[in-house]
């Protein structure tokens, strides 16, 4: 349906001399995907796949924030009295994690800036 991160479903290739028990083993050229091509391929860099990954959990935290500014809503209009203390902790918490976000977002910016590097968030 979705298909915000590439399905790796990753397998040990039987050819190649791939020994998982053995030391100095790269990963890359013997795990494969589901197509059979190797995992270093696809993903050429551990960079790539961190930003692939942080970019999806800025997507995830995002719906996160939605829902929880939902349920503070509702607790606001259903639960009397009650209701508000608890909406206004759950509005807090919201809040909280977006000004987390927010941060965490522009840290890689600046760090982005500074480093004069490439990083693709």
């Amino acid at each position: 349906m979705f298909n915000l991160i590439s399905q790796a479903q990753a397998q040990v290739a039987s050819q190649g001399g791939c020994n998982p028990g053995e030391g100095g083993l790269n990963l890359g050229d013997c795990l494969q995907l589901s197509d059979s091509t190797h995992v270093s391929s696809k993903y050429s860099s551990l960079s790539f796949l961190v930003n692939l990954v942080v970019r999806n959990v800025f997507v995830i935290a995002g719906i996160g924030l939605f829902i929880m500014f939902f349920v503070a809503g509702f607790q606001f209009i259903a639960k009397g009295k009650q209701g508000i203390e608890d909406a206004k902790q759950t509005a807090t918490a919201a809040v909280l994690g977006f000004v987390i976000m927010f941060c965490a977002y522009w840290i890689v910016q600046l760090v982005k800036y500074i480093t004069d590097t490439n990083i693709l968030l």
